[in-house]
């Protein structure tokens, strides 16, 4: 008897306690684990190479349903490619262990599955998308710190390639925005879609340069009630880095000469005053408010404009980079006889963007207004976003040769 007991001593002691008060052994308390509950962040989707906005986590409970603190969760991704933040990690005073996961850059599902002990692994389903389909929310007012990298939607456009990001929101109402994209990295451009049709966003407008000392981006728009996307991306080709975009609500003016994009759809009570741009892009006298539409050819657009107090006059130009002597392809003072009213209805013949001069008849002449853009009575396109498109780069502010009189 006395040799088993000795024998049995040393059993233990070779084992290295593995039988001690309290039932704990040297494997941690992981053994202790006998189910999971309050599993978070399965079923997220977002695009390739980006970092899903939820930890994935789960809790891990003992037998007596306590959390169980200490215990190591094993981290792997099954199927898919990605990154996780850790591999390993122990759970928490409430019980809760947790990873980061970083999307790797194949498009399709994903799946990650957290283990512990004995207990039934826990499987997050996740899934990559296409990053030239996918348009993170955003709420106009907000600031994103973000990056073009290499897991970026590319887009070739003209032989070049660009990286984008894209950013979607809704306008339930006529609204007037400003975006702004900055970097000490590269060359921002902004690229600008949407509409009031939301099943076919189109290219509403773009920036490259605030003016001709910075290569940050800004542009204005007046946008009828619609889906919107803006697309974060760059003036030089396959560009990388840290950005900041920005928005913020702007008032609904087509005022002192500055560059504005209008949507159809659109309604807008402004002025013309001896602070707006002083001559057309004929260089003909006559004060007058100037923004840009993107139309496509086939499509028909409709403006007019009203007023109690000045002879309105309409004309609309083909956008030309050079701001030439450019006259106009469509021109009227009044709308009919008896009528001050000006009004054009134009079927487009070429995919540009044109320039809407709102002024009056008469040189000198100043005063409210009232002008309107009808919706488009045409399809937009069948896609739910067109492929970009690359104009000459656009000031933030009309030339001064045709801004405004000395």
């Amino acid at each position: 008897m006395k040799a088993l007991s000795l024998f049995l001593l040393f059993a233990i002691a070779a084992s290295g306690g593995a039988i001690a008060c309290g039932g704990s052994d040297s494997t941690g308390p992981e053994i202790r684990a006998r189910r999971t509950t309050a599993v978070v962040g399965d079923s997220q989707s977002a695009p390739t190479g980006a970092v899903l906005p939820i930890p994935l986590s789960f809790v891990v409970l003992d037998a007596g349903d306590v959390p169980l603190v200490g215990a190591t969760v094993n981290w792997k991704v099954v199927s898919g490619t990605a990154a996780l933040s850790p591999s390993s990690s122990k759970t928490d005073a409430n019980g809760t262990a947790q990873t980061t996961v970083t999307l790797g850059n194949t498009i399709g599902p994903v799946i990650v599955r957290g283990t512990v002990g004995t207990v039934s692994p826990v499987n997050f389903n996740l899934s990559a998308l296409d990053p030239c389909a996918y348009a993170a929310p955003y709420t106009v007012g907000s600031t994103v710190n973000g990056a073009l990298t290499t897991g970026d939607c590319h887009q070739i456009i003209g032989g070049s390639g660009y990286y984008y990001d894209y950013y979607g929101f809704t306008a339930g109402t006529q609204q007037g925005v400003t975006v702004t994209m900055s970097s000490t990295s590269f060359d921002t451009w902004i690229d600008f879609y949407g509409g009031p049709d939301t099943a076919h966003l189109d290219v509403v407008g773009f920036n490259n340069d605030l003016s001709s000392t910075s290569t940050n981006s800004l542009m204005q728009i007046i946008v009828a009630p619609g889906a919107y996307q803006i697309g974060a991306n760059s003036n030089r080709s396959n560009a990388t880095g840290p950005y900041t975009l920005t928005s913020a609500v702007r008032p609904q003016t087509i005022s002192r000469c500055q560059v504005i994009f209008l949507t159809r759809g659109i309604s807008v009570s402004d002025s013309v005053t001896a602070t707006d741009c002083g001559t057309d892009f004929q260089g003909n006298a006559g004060y007058g408010d100037a923004a840009l539409i993107f139309l496509r050819a086939g499509s028909v657009v409709t403006l007019s404009e009203q007023s109690a107090v000045i002879n309105p006059e309409l004309k609309l130009y083909v956008y030309d980079s050079t701001f030439g002597n450019v006259p106009p392809v469509a021109i009227n003072d009044d709308s009919a006889a008896g009528t001050s009213n000006a009004f054009i209805s134009y079927p487009v013949p070429v995919t540009n963007f044109y320039v809407i001069f709102i002024g009056t008849s008469a040189p000198s002449q100043t005063g409210a207004y009232t002008f309107n853009i009808a919706s488009s009575t045409t399809a937009a396109g069948s896609k739910a976003r067109p492929e970009p498109l690359r104009f000459p780069p656009m000031p933030s502010r009309w030339p001064l040769s045709v801004a405004r009189r000395n």
